[in-house]
């Protein structure tokens, strides 16, 4: 079932996935800390320094950063990707509010 306005924790040193199932469409808002973005086709990226997209919160925790209503396609060039993971910068972890379909 597709989350619906769920927060997740994502922890230092792994790839938390944001969707829970295929995803054709995302919103996901940083809350607290930063994240590293990364989209596939089912399965966690295999390294931790593989690329991705940054995302900040900011330090006043006023104003978050994130994405609403972006196609999964439009963050990745890999085709078919459905599925969204994300891995905390700087060693602290992150938590994001993630709304998907």
């Amino acid at each position: 079932m597709a989350r619906n306005q769920e927060t997740v924790t994502c922890l230092p040193g792994v790839w938390t996935e944001l969707t829970n199932s295929d995803a054709t469409t995302i919103t996901f808002q940083v809350r607290t800390g930063a994240i590293k973005v990364r989209c596939t086709t089912g399965s966690a990226p295999s390294e931790l320094s593989d690329g991705g997209y940054e995302y900040h919160s900011t330090p006043d925790g006023e104003n978050n950063y994130g994405e609403i209503r972006i196609a999964v396609a439009n963050l990745s060039s890999e085709a078919g990707a459905d599925r969204v993971f994300a891995t905390p910068l700087n060693g602290r972890k992150a938590l994001v509010t993630v709304d998907h379909a």
